[in-house]
């Protein structure tokens, strides 16, 4: 093509010429659509209803579960036969604990229904979670260092004393995009709200995009810390997680408690999907 030499700009990219057909946008070409767009979440094991819940999620739901001596799994919540969110009922809680995302990650696709499928499922009293969020991307009026950064919280409803005294509000216009988030929308759009709180730890990284597909169950994920976090930061954080449903000062959270939990020799015991039910 003939370009004017005089010319300010470069000629947009659209207007350059290809010889490859397959360079150029066809609108009526079929794009193959993503696998997996159905999201068919199943509760496995007999859970009982009606109790407070506590939901821990991702890499610092995964790093609790090591010094929380949870006992060992007592259900499951699979999603498209792969084991997403293991639940626990420790014998130190009247609620019941999901460790979720701690064997693979959730697509945006299906974080909605996961949720609506645990709270309609389970019907929880109250309902606190647990999750992180990226300090080198929250917005402050100045620069925070990691170091500083404190716990923070969100809320559907007016929270304990104890949270408003020992971390800060989750302010806009940052946002959460985890699957807290489902949890927490689907809590204050509910005819009937559930009182439901975040306790959000600092992290250091910036996480991932969630996947497009839900992948396999990858158990090297239960040895692999992406950070860890001080004891006392995790002590803090266990306290207002259980603050949030109105429960005393929980066991003190030591790394590497967990006997039979998480983290210990998996042994199986049925088969729910992909990886099997592992206590």
């Amino acid at each position: 093509m003939d370009v004017d030499p005089l010319a300010d700009t470069v000629p947009p990219r659209y207007a350059i010429e290809s010889d490859e057909e397959e360079d150029e946008y066809n609108p009526l070409r079929a794009t193959p659509s993503a696998p997996n767009q159905v999201a068919g979440v199943k509760i496995l094991g007999d859970l009982p209803q009606g109790r407070d819940l506590v939901i821990a999620t991702g890499d610092v739901a995964k790093y609790w579960a090591r010094g929380a001596d949870l006992g060992e799994q007592s259900g499951a919540v699979a999603v498209n036969n792969i084991q997403v969110g293991l639940v626990f009922n420790p014998k130190w809680t009247k609620a019941t604990v999901i460790i979720s995302e701690a064997l693979t990650r959730l697509p945006v696709w299906s974080m909605h229904q996961y949720a609506l499928t645990v709270l309609d499922s389970l019907k929880p009293t109250k309902i606190s979670l647990l999750d992180t969020y990226a300090v080198p991307s929250y917005i402050t009026e100045a620069p925070l260092p990691f170091q500083d950064a404190p716990l923070r919280y969100l809320s559907t409803s007016k929270v304990d004393r104890a949270i408003e005294s020992k971390s800060e509000a989750f302010a806009p216009p940052n946002l959460i995009q985890s699957t807290s988030a489902s949890f927490l929308s689907i809590l204050n759009t509910s005819h009937q709200p559930t009182p439901g709180t975040l306790i959000l730890v600092p992290s250091p990284h910036i996480p991932h995009p969630s996947p497009k597909v839900l992948e396999p169950n990858n158990f090297l994920h239960l040895s692999e810390d992406r950070f860890e976090w001080p004891e006392e930061t995790m002590n803090v954080a266990q306290q207002l997680l259980f603050a949030a449903i109105g429960e005393d000062l929980p066991p003190r959270w030591v790394y590497g408690m967990d006997r039979r939990g998480v983290t210990s020799a998996w042994r199986k015991k049925g088969d729910v999907g992909d990886g099997g039910m592992y206590i």
